[in-house]
């Protein structure tokens, strides 16, 4: 019988669901510097960051190195290779932690093994802690690589939110009565205006200043 061929999501939900086993509350695509976390967890007073991919490759060392300064420990999170003793190795040197996952299969149950521990980076809180949210949690899965929350998005639902239960309000009010992520109000009216008007608010178009609900593609 074939090997079952897993896919990276595949891989990143054995590690979340071991995380969550041990009581930590793991948040998925979280954008960090530099791009997107695949997992990021509070793990007792630490925040971790795994970095989950199908095969070792020093692109993923240097993802996971990057990430240190934003954690307490980074991790890279792969399946089993013959090379992973040496990878393991050159994990150590660099100040990053290996985990080893298998998905399973029809002979083996899912499982992540700590092939080398991560170092402790950071001994203060670290400001990544302050930009988790519950929708990280649930919003998408890690290693799918799209429909992830963001600030914008949820500025975007909030707003969607707002129209359907009144249409034609003002845009000025609409984004009175919101939770933006804008550093103003002023800036939140104009920049939504014009990504409304470009068709990149779901659900809502603008007409003449006011709001109205939009079909979804």
């Amino acid at each position: 019988m074939a090997p079952v061929k897993h896919t990276e999501a595949d891989l990143a939900a054995v590690v979340v669901a071991w995380l969550q086993d041990s009581g930590a509350a793991v948040y998925q695509e979280v954008e960090v510097a530099g791009g997107v976390a695949d997992i990021v967890a509070r793990v007792g007073p630490e925040l971790w960051i795994i970095e989950t991919k199908l095969s070792l490759s020093l692109a993923l060392l240097v993802q996971a190195m990057g990430r240190r300064r934003h954690a307490h420990r980074a991790y890279c999170a792969v399946p089993y290779t013959r090379t992973l003793r040496d990878f393991a190795s050159v994990c150590r040197e660099v100040g990053v932690g290996l985990l080893e996952v298998s998905a399973g299969d029809e002979r083996d149950c899912p499982r992540v093994k700590e092939a080398m521990p991560a170092p402790r980076w950071n001994t203060r809180p670290v400001a990544l802690a302050t930009k988790l949210r519950p929708e990280h949690q649930t919003h998408a899965a890690a290693g799918t690589n799209g429909g992830r929350w963001t600030p914008f998005r949820d500025t975007c639902e909030q707003l969607r939110a707002i129209v359907e239960r009144n249409p034609g309000v003002p845009l000025g009010d609409a984004v009175s009565s919101i939770r933006d992520h804008y550093s103003s109000k002023a800036a939140a009216r104009s920049s939504l205006a014009a990504w409304a008007a470009a068709g990149r608010v779901p659900g809502v178009m603008i007409v003449e200043g006011a709001l109205w609900p939009a079909e979804l593609d």
